[in-house]
């Protein structure tokens, strides 16, 4: 009987977290849909997200199988097609995003996120590593 009762528990302290990861040509994800892209993925699931969404820009979604790509993926719970270019915090708050993570390349690449929502410490860069590290706004890396 304690079982139930310490799973019960735990489960009300574990906080439910959405993510949301970037997949188009600007950054070259989509370029190559490959074994990388679905690790990058299921490491953003993996991080403790009880939902993982896809963002697909409109371009991207007239070119390709980009949306038949994250469809057949199985850590995907949700596709946004027609996803801005740029993620802001009112389009995070509307969808009740919690953070946005991309990985180094597509960090170095492009501009995916306002400077508001990297201020706010809510955009996550998974490294090579492994690692996933709070993401610095272009402020920050030019003072130091």
């Amino acid at each position: 009987m304690a079982l139930p009762l310490a799973y019960e528990s735990v489960r009300r302290k574990v906080k439910k977290r959405i993510m949301y990861v970037y997949y188009g040509s600007q950054d070259g994800s989509a370029a190559g849909f490959d074994h990388k892209t679905l690790k990058f993925w299921s490491q953003a699931k993996a991080m403790g997200a009880s939902k993982l969404i896809v963002g697909i820009t409109a371009e991207d979604a007239k070119v390709g199988d980009h949306i038949f790509n994250a469809c057949a993926c199985s850590v995907v719970d949700e596709i946004i097609v027609e996803a801005p270019k740029k993620v802001d915090l009112m389009f995070m708050e509307r969808r009740s995003i919690d953070f946005v993570l991309l990985t180094e390349a597509q960090q170095l690449k492009t501009d995916l996120t306002t400077e508001e929502v990297m201020q706010m410490k809510r955009v996550l860069v998974l490294g090579k590593d492994g690692v996933v590290r709070p993401a610095e706004g272009k402020n920050a890396s030019k003072s130091e």
